[in-house]
């Protein structure tokens, strides 16, 4: 054979297992039902720590508001919220079922609050972490957690990372709308959830219904927060994150650079903003929140939270927390 022949037969194999590579790690890093989904990494952690307490000491304490085994089931998608809630089903445009919490405050009111979750995470583990329930219905606030795509019982082949949820978010708000037509919604999101809710409000055809955002540690697009996280795990950006974002568009159909980018969104928002970041956050890096401050063009105001690690300022200082967050909402409902 001649040397050109095994030139190309050498390209032709490093082609094909970059290929495998990109096509494997979607599913790695947006198909939380696939096997290899990087939240079962998270799992087998958690696992270990059941089994020896102490190996993982940061997961340990970023997980001790329950149990791990019920932190292992929430994760799965194994386990619902018991508290008194209805649960609502929609379809978003593909036919794709969707799914939702919902608790009605005490007293009838035309003020709600959609609280979206984060990444690998679910409507349920958000009304943990915020004990979202008691505490929006206390103020009375009607609350609606829906689960987003590829999370909780909600279908989809791939997570959205903020752009193809704010498809679902949209379904969510019309839903409201038409239950109730006098409706005004704040909308609050956490990480991949504080995403969806920047992305979200920079929607032309957003009903006036939507009166005002909080966002928890969100992110200024997805394509440098998998470089971040990449970069953190001590794996190469090129051409790994290339072949993620290649393969990504083609199946799941976006760009983690050109649509799944609040900092770009956000520039076209019309909302009152309030943004939230922990201050030792080592997930969403923290000096994210000023590029994302400063795209904003509306009326907003910005907390960080002391000490607080990756989504959670509200558990470690809900005193610093609530009362800007709420001053801030009531001010717009």
């Amino acid at each position: 054979m001649p040397w050109w022949g095994i030139v190309l037969i050498i390209i032709g194999a490093i082609c094909v297992l970059l290929c495998i590579v990109g096509w494997l790690m979607v599913d790695f890093a947006i198909n939380k039902r696939s096997k290899i989904f990087m939240d079962n990494i998270k799992i087998k952690k958690i696992q270990k720590c059941i089994e020896q307490p102490g190996s993982y000491p940061k997961l340990e304490k970023a997980y001790d508001d329950y149990p791990l085994e019920e932190r292992i089931k929430l994760m799965r998608d194994e386990m619902d919220l018991d508290d008194d809630h209805q649960i609502f089903w929609s379809k978003n445009q593909k036919g794709e079922k969707l799914r939702a919490y919902y608790y009605e405050a005490p007293q009838p009111t035309h003020k709600y609050i959609i609280l979206v979750h984060g990444y690998g995470n679910s409507a349920a583990i958000v009304s943990r972490m915020y004990k979202a329930p008691t505490a929006m219905r206390d103020k009375g606030y009607n609350l609606l957690l829906p689960d987003l795509l590829n999370h909780g019982q909600s279908e989809g082949k791939f997570l959205g990372m903020g752009y193809l949820d704010k498809f679902t978010l949209k379904v969510w708000i019309d839903y409201i709308i038409k239950m109730d037509p006098e409706a005004s919604i704040a909308l609050m999101g956490v990480s991949m959830g504080a995403a969806t809710v920047m992305v979200t409000s920079g929607e032309k055809d957003l009903p006036a219904n939507v009166k005002c955002v909080v966002e928890d540690c969100g992110f200024t697009n997805a394509y440098e927060q998998f470089a971040f996280v990449m970069k953190d795990m001590g794996v190469p950006t090129f051409p790994l994150l290339n072949l993620l974002e290649f393969f990504a568009k083609l199946r799941a159909g976006y760009s983690f650079k050109k649509d799944a980018s609040p900092i770009d969104c956000i520039k076209n928002t019309n909302l009152p903003f309030f943004f939230v970041h922990g201050e030792n956050d080592d997930f969403v890096p923290t000096y994210m929140l000023q590029p994302l401050y400063d795209a904003c063009p509306t009326e907003k105001e910005k907390l960080i939270v002391p000490d607080a690690d990756h989504a959670r300022s509200v558990k470690y200082h809900p005193e610093l927390y609530w009362p800007p967050v709420w001053a801030f909402i009531e001010k717009y409902i």
